[in-house]
């Protein structure tokens, strides 16, 4: 049904998945008047008590099939690697003209999932949002979360254009900025600006642990470029697992251009060729910049 404003509104919306990002959503929405009632779903009674009492869910359960019965949105926030099997065990609970999304950071598999398993009468589009934290659970959940991020929508067979139109508004009364990709651009994207990073940073806290085996030593002879660089190597290992298996193959083309790069740095450095370093540290500081940009401030974040 719709709201105020032509802005979608549902009587009943599901979480599954009510961590961070999924209590963030809800509260969300909430707040922008979208949705009557939300069940969330976790395993964890500490954290279905968690999403109830800062608001987030108006009653929760273990189950996905009894939040997702008679729910008209459905909002998946569980890890990569849980989104298909989930997807699998919904399907024939949920009701016709039921909107589904996601909000996994690999968009192929899930996808492809959605289309595999989900009736017809059920619209799929899978998201993404940009926004995030190292933290986790729905103790550090806040409705601002998505406001001025990116948020990808990916379009399916299970849900074109009408049902995109749908989540976009949602998106933008969440305060969002929508951006429409393909699954696979938005995998082969993705794998450079944000998997890489991760993969990188958690190699950075590996081969630092190495070089400096004393935990007392490398706490107290670190500087804020190192903190700075490996911060999202403390985010849940298991969340990134899954995430670097779904999209390894993108994730791997990017980590071997890195390599290539970082052993053209190395040769020169070795080499005493200044002019060849200063080249690479001036691109390398152009590309940061770009950043912070004007551009950095569209879809692409």
């Amino acid at each position: 049904m719709s709201g105020e404003g032509g802005q979608p509104r549902f009587d009943r919306a599901a979480v599954l998945g009510i961590g961070l990002i999924g209590a963030s959503f809800a509260l969300a929405v909430r707040r922008a008047g979208l949705v009557g009632e939300t069940v969330g779903v976790a395993r964890r009674e500490s954290t279905r008590q968690a999403a109830e009492r800062v608001g987030a869910a108006d009653r929760t359960t273990p189950d996905p099939r009894e939040a997702a019965r008679d729910a008209d949105l459905v909002y998946l926030a569980a890890p990569v690697g849980a989104l298909g099997p989930m997807l699998e065990s919904i399907a024939n609970v949920l009701p016709e003209g039921c909107l589904v999304t996601d909000a996994g950071s690999v968009k192929g598999p899930v996808c492809a999932a959605a289309e595999r398993v989900l009736p017809p009468s059920v619209a799929f589009v899978g998201g993404h949002p940009m926004a995030g934290s190292e933290r986790s659970g729905p103790e550090v959940a806040d409705a601002g979360l998505f406001a001025g991020h990116t948020y990808f929508l990916v379009p399916t067979a299970r849900g074109g254009d009408e049902a995109v139109g749908r989540l976009e508004r949602v998106v933008e009364a969440i305060g969002a900025r929508p951006a429409i990709l393909a699954a696979d651009e938005h995998d082969r994207i993705l794998a450079a600006t944000s998997h890489l990073p991760h993969a990188l940073a958690s190699s950075l806290a590996l081969a630092v642990a190495r070089l400096v085996p004393d935990p007392e030593a490398r706490a107290r002879f670190s500087a804020g470029g190192l903190r700075d660089t490996t911060r999202i190597a403390a985010s849940p290992p298991e969340l990134w697992r899954d995430i670097f298996l779904a999209n390894a193959e993108a994730l791997a083309g990017a980590c071997r251009l890195t390599m290539e790069l970082l052993e053209d740095l190395v040769r020169a450095a070795e080499g005493g060729d200044a002019e060849a370093l200063m080249e690479m540290l001036s691109r390398a500081q152009a590309a940061r910049l770009d950043l912070s940009s004007d551009a950095a401030e569209g879809p692409g974040r």
